[in-house]
């Protein structure tokens, strides 16, 4: 299969490097040409996990994302563009960028963790299947060109029109091909029959940990260390679930039950939120916090604690 990589971070890294080393046809399109130049010149260093040597993944096709246009005439169309980039990044600038990217055949995975990005790819390109994934994987950008596959993971595929259901057998089947591929490759991957509801429950455990953790410049598993943090982890996980209740959509659990959980089992981890803070890069707080703060207005739903949180982060930016 042929694959064009957006985004080349630690998920764009990982995935590209994998489906490289398993004998796809992968082209990674960055949006630093000078990353694209170091990608083509020394490839991938990829390592599974902390304790085991680097491989190196040579011989890959990499370019600016801006030249698009004039890189694409020479190749034949992809079967598959998976969107590695932050949800910010997703805007009028990267639709028109794609364009010469996407043809007849051509199918759009995105990995993004917000919500309002599936609804903008799907005004740009309406003839065009997009899906959405979500994956536990973990991975961390050591440089340009280093990953380590910190944790192997779980990735769903779905469909996100017609509340998740399969409607159109040949893209069921399309996505069948694809988890297989990423099979292969060694990423356990699952077709979704209720993507939405994946979104969704991930959105609230990111609009709890992310925030919070990013605020208080502490490790996932430290959010349930004292009493406080508890309280305001409860508070958002109430407001979220009030909001879930207005708008219809289903989750599963308890959801502070949930969120804690994730804090256990990934209790050394940096959250992405707390990441860019550090390194003084903007949030994705508007496509998690922020939405949630809309469908609340929308909806007639209190919920200072996600406002206040979402602003407090803003004004890190």
């Amino acid at each position: 299969m042929k694959f064009e990589m957006i985004g080349a971070g630690a998920l764009g890294l990982l995935f590209g490097g994998k489906l490289a080393a398993f004998g796809q046809e992968v082209r990674f399109w960055t949006r630093m040409a000078e990353q694209a130049e170091l990608l083509a010149a020394q490839g991938i260093m990829l390592q599974e996990g902390e304790e085991q040597s680097p491989i190196g993944i040579t011989g890959l096709t990499a370019y600016a994302l801006q030249e698009a246009s004039s890189r694409i005439a020479a190749h034949p169309f992809s079967d598959w563009v998976l969107l590695l980039t932050k949800q910010r990044h997703i805007n009028q600038e990267l639709v028109q960028a794609l364009e010469p990217l996407i043809g007849e055949n051509t199918q759009i995975l995105c990995f993004q963790n917000g919500i309002g990005h599936l609804e903008l790819l799907g005004r740009a390109f309406p003839a065009t299947p997009i899906y959405a994934a979500i994956t536990t994987e973990g991975a961390k950008r050591i440089d340009s060109y280093h990953v380590i596959r910190s944790g192997k993971g779980l990735t769903s595929i779905g469909m996100a029109e017609n509340g998740g259901e399969w409607t159109d057998l040949s893209l069921k089947n399309a996505a069948e091909k694809l988890i297989d591929t990423l099979g292969t490759a060694g990423f356990c991957t699952l077709l979704s029959k209720d993507i939405d509801r994946e979104i969704y429950r991930k959105l609230l455990i990111n609009s709890v940990i992310n925030p919070l953790t990013a605020m208080w410049r502490i490790p996932n598993g430290e959010l349930l260390a004292t009493e406080e943090r508890r309280a305001m982890v409860k508070q958002l996980c109430e407001e979220a679930m009030a909001i879930y209740a207005a708008k219809s959509i289903y989750f599963v659990g308890d959801a502070y039950d949930v969120v804690a959980e994730v804090c256990r089992s990934t209790a050394s981890n940096m959250s992405s939120m707390l990441k860019d803070v550090i390194q003084g890069m903007p949030t994705e707080i508007d496509y998690i916090n922020g939405r949630l703060v809309e469908m609340a207005k929308l909806t007639g739903v209190p919920a200072p604690g996600h406002e206040m949180i979402w602003r407090l982060v803003r004004g890190l930016q």
